[in-house]
């Protein structure tokens, strides 16, 4: 069976991101019966014209879409991107009558909610590597699909049948991911780095954190020598940079070590960043990561305050970003710090608190963020319904945020005051010391790596 799958993730900032997922759905579709093709809309001009350029030139028995994100998850200068998927199905229909299935980590959220309001036939919620192949091989063979493991049909959707639980596959039978199909040199020039990733799952309790709903709470680790080898063969496209899209990518710590012994063993010259969990670094690991070609790293710390940090269920207290940042200073490591500004029992007192904790321990970078998006299935839904910030049969499609009710009148006007006053400072949902213009020049002067790294020249 023919597959033509789209990317239809065109967001630009922070940095336009590689469809990872969908490179290992590919990775899977090769070792199949199915032939695909990929059609990646990031860099495209008229996605009409390049659907139905790819329709004519394919004619896909089958349209695979991946759904990244939902919405930009920022306040208070929030889009959804569902107008503009209704917009591509809506095309897809006038040009072929394959059914479209859909799948992605942003799909997997709301799988039932948003194949509803998209009018799709097919759905995947969680991983699709098998998933997706089971469903092609039903609707080759004229086979019903309901009933098949993880898989959302729209007409058991109209019966109202209970949707099937997520698919989670043991990291040994994930191929790696298949870049060929994507424009890998415009991802680098204008992203500044490649994408990869050394496991999945997360086993964190964030009350807002949608990786466990997305990736299961089991970590399963990808093998050391494995993620190398994907790194060698990113090297030889011409790909040096890269971003660790990992949760947090030094739990467990053995994981990490192993990963940079391997990256050093290989002698590979290379730049790399990644999220840490506050809690379980050292100082050796730190500086063999930083021998290892690791450039900076970032912290979701998301609060200065011990009172906040305990309501967001964070695994770690604020001795332990005090201790961590000393140690990136230490080392020499260029480290950023990303804060959520309004949770459960914000305050005066908690932000003065983060503001504070910012001051002392002097990051490279903050990247604050006002509001928190509501998920289904969170803990920090719970939470929104007993405070009636939402009601039990709330889809949650269009951008929900929690924002503590009783620190909304003076928030913003605390942090706008100290972001004046602190040009490190990155407010994305307000649109503050980021500049997509800014940006793509920056990238043309050939900066990569994430581009708060550079916050120290503006500093200067």
């Amino acid at each position: 069976m023919k597959i033509l799958l789209i990317s239809p993730n065109t967001e630009m900032l922070p940095d336009p991101v590689f469809p990872l997922g969908l490179a290992y759905i590919s990775a899977a579709l090769k070792q199949s019966a199915h032939e695909h093709q990929v059609l990646d809309l990031c860099f495209v001009d008229d996605f009409a014209v390049a659907i139905e350029q790819a329709v004519t030139d394919f004619r896909p028995q089958a349209i695979g879409l991946s759904l990244r994100n939902v919405d930009n998850v920022a306040y208070p200068n929030t889009y959804s991107y569902l107008p503009f998927y209704q917009l591509l199905i809506s095309h897809l229909r006038q040009v072929t009558e394959a059914p479209v299935i859909l799948g992605g980590s942003g799909f997997s959220l709301m799988p039932e909610a948003i194949l509803s309001h998209l009018e799709a036939d097919y759905g995947i919620r969680g991983e699709g590597e098998e998933s997706l192949i089971h469903l092609l091989d039903h609707l080759e063979h004229g086979m019903p699909a309901a009933g098949l493991p993880a898989t959302l049909c729209s007409t058991a959707l109209r019966r109202q049948e209970s949707p099937p639980a997520p698919q989670y596959l043991p990291i040994q039978e994930q191929s790696m991911p298949c870049r060929a199909k994507f424009d890998n040199e415009k991802y680098l020039r204008f992203g500044g780095m490649g994408n990869l990733q050394t496991k999945r799952g997360c086993c964190f309790s964030c009350i807002y954190c949608t990786y466990p709903l997305i990736e299961g709470r089991e970590v399963r680790l990808r093998p050391p020598n494995e993620v190398v080898r994907e790194m060698e063969h990113m090297y030889r496209q011409g790909i040096d940079t890269f971003f660790i899209v990992d949760s947090v990518f030094n739990f467990p710590p053995h994981h990490a070590n192993s990963i940079c012994l391997e990256i050093l063993q290989s002698k590979l010259k290379v730049r790399w960043s990644c999220y840490l969990h506050p809690g379980f670094i050292t100082e050796p690991l730190l500086h063999l990561m930083k021998e290892a070609g690791c450039s900076s790293v970032e912290f979701g710390t998301d609060s200065g305050s011990g009172v906040i940090l305990e309501r967001l269920d964070k695994s770690f207290m604020r001795k332990d970003v005090q201790r961590v940042s000393g140690l990136c200073h230490k080392v020499g490591i260029p480290f950023c710090h990303s804060l959520i500004f309004g949770g459960p029992g914000e305050n005066r007192q908690t932000i003065q608190e983060s503001l504070d904790l910012m001051a002392e321990i002097d990051p490279t970078a903050v990247i604050a963020m006002c509001g928190i998006r509501v998920f289904p299935g969170t803990k920090l839904a719970e939470v929104a319904l007993s405070e009636d910030l939402i009601r039990t049969d709330e889809s949650m499609l269009a951008p929900t945020f929690y924002l503590e009710k009783s620190s909304r009148s003076f928030l913003f006007d605390m942090l706008y005051a100290h972001v004046e006053k602190n040009r490190h400072w990155i407010m994305p949902g307000s649109q503050i010391n980021i500049d997509l213009r800014l940006q793509q020049k920056l990238r043309r002067f050939g900066l990569k790596g994430p581009l708060w790294e550079h916050m120290q020249i503006r500093r200067r």
